[in-house]
Order: structure tokens, then sequence, then C-alpha cells
């Protein structure tokens, strides 16, 4: 199964100037707990409301996102497989991996949660088959 058909598209974003406080309203306002942090066309990092409540824990509400941020910013290209996907949130010990295309422009991102929906569906299915 191809990372394209699990993946959210609608990625809710930051700019790397933006400060902090506008990060958090954001995720408040979109109810998510993660924002990929942009410059300009390209996605450069992460934050999440980790990040907010570690790093950001004594900033000014107008320090900008750049300096809490994940920088090292983990993707997969959206024709990708399941098993690199998950050998990926291994290897690396993330819950989100932005998704990009050959080019590195965003295309979307999925999280753990998303992968963990869709295999109890599938299991949900063989279930089914083995019953029937």
């Amino acid at each position: 199964m191809p990372i394209k058909d699990i993946m959210i598209r609608k990625v809710i974003t930051v700019n790397i100037e933006d400060s902090i406080e506008y990060a958090v309203k954001k995720m408040e306002e979109k109810n998510v707990g993660s924002l990929v942090v942009m410059d300009g066309d390209k996605p450069v990092g992460i934050v999440t409301d980790r990040d907010i409540a570690i790093r950001g824990l004594g900033k000014s509400p107008d320090t900008p996102v750049k300096s809490i941020m994940t920088p090292e910013l983990i993707t997969i290209t959206s024709d990708s497989g399941l098993f690199s996907l998950t050998k990926k949130f291994r290897d690396y010990g993330v819950r989100r991996i932005v998704v990009v295309d050959k080019k590195g422009q965003l295309e979307g991102i999925i999280s753990i949660d998303d992968v963990l929906e869709v295999l109890v569906t599938e299991f949900a299915n063989l279930i089914g088959a083995i019953r029937s």
C-alpha cells in the first residue's frame, strides 16, 4: 500500500519566522498537535506541542518557531510503501513523518496513529474472511 493512499493531504503549516504564540493559536484553532515548519515552499522542520512545552518554556511568545522546532525533518515520498514507513518510524523514534514529492515539496503528513487505523481495519477484514 503506497503512503499516498493513507497520508493526510491537508497539512497545517507555519512559516519559520512565525512566533511561538502564533503556532500555539494555530494548533488550538486547527486542533492539531504538530505543525510543519516551512521556509518559503520547502518544509524545514516540525514543531509539536511537546516542543512548545519543553523548548518554549521561558521563551517570549514572540520568539520564532525556528528556535524550538525539530529541524531534523524525517521525510518519505508518497510512492513509498508501508514497510519503508514503519521502518522509518522505528529507526528514528518519531510519531509523525512528513510526506514529500521527489523535489522535496510538501505533499502530506502521516502519523503512527494513521497507520494503526489502517492496520486495524485490515486485520478486521482478515478476521472477517477467516470467520466466513
